[in-house]
């Protein structure tokens, strides 16, 4: 059986780590509301700079409701400040969502073997 999950991890590099660490919170509480987000963790880099984000989401209904309702109204502030340097789908995103998000140029890695609980 295969899992409806999407999930990923968004590297980006900021160099104004003071204007991006007080969003984190905001994102963190609205995407904890989500009923279909299931993890969301920001993580830092030895360096300072470099920041992956790691979100898991039930399917790509859910992730597609992250975009476009928690997310959207901070993405030009977090872009002012965070430069997106890659981003690894895995799962099974559909094709909606893969088109709603190709301006972004993402990675999708097909799963070929293993399991998921």
């Amino acid at each position: 059986m295969q899992s409806e999950q999407v999930y990923w991890v968004f590297t980006v590099t900021v160099d104004q780590m003071d204007k991006f660490t007080p969003l984190i919170p905001k994102l963190v509480a609205a995407t904890e509301k989500e009923p279909g987000a299931l993890q969301f963790e920001f993580n830092i880099g030895d360096d300072q700079k470099t920041v992956d984000i790691f979100e898991r989401y039930s399917d790509s209904k859910a992730a597609l409701f992250h975009q476009t309702e928690s997310f959207a109204p901070l993405s030009k502030e977090f872009f002012a400040v965070a430069k997106l340097t890659r981003w690894v789908i895995y799962g099974t995103p559909s094709d909606e969502f893969k088109k709603a998000n190709a301006d972004l140029h993402p990675i999708y890695m097909t799963r070929f073997d293993g399991f998921v609980r």
